[in-house]
């Protein structure tokens, strides 16, 4: 299994590294969500999102994450373009399936 630490950064222009992430404002457009943006943790420098919901937030399509910007847990498990990537985002640590 390869673990790559998750690395908050302040957006895109911050992030240099495998897992660097930042989280976007909610977008009105998308029902309030708010996108987990990360470059790809295989390290090829694919930047990749999702949409993610805060607890309570029903919104289709929608990762759950724990708003835990140090240590960020996603569920379900992240799939990046059908099985470029493939894993877990789980307490700041994206594990490889």
């Amino acid at each position: 299994m390869n673990i790559v630490f998750a690395r908050h950064v302040e957006d895109y222009e911050h992030a240099e590294n495998p897992g660097d992430y930042f989280v976007t404002q909610p977008n009105k457009h998308e029902g309030g969500a708010r996108r987990l943006s990360f470059l790809c943790p295989c390290g090829c420098h694919l930047l990749c999102g999702i949409k993610i919901r805060d607890d309570g937030q029903n919104i289709d399509g929608a990762w759950g994450w724990n708003r835990d910007e140090n240590k960020p847990t996603c569920t379900p498990s992240i799939d990046i373009n059908r099985g470029h990537w493939h894993g877990y985002l789980t307490d700041g640590e994206f594990r490889s399936c």
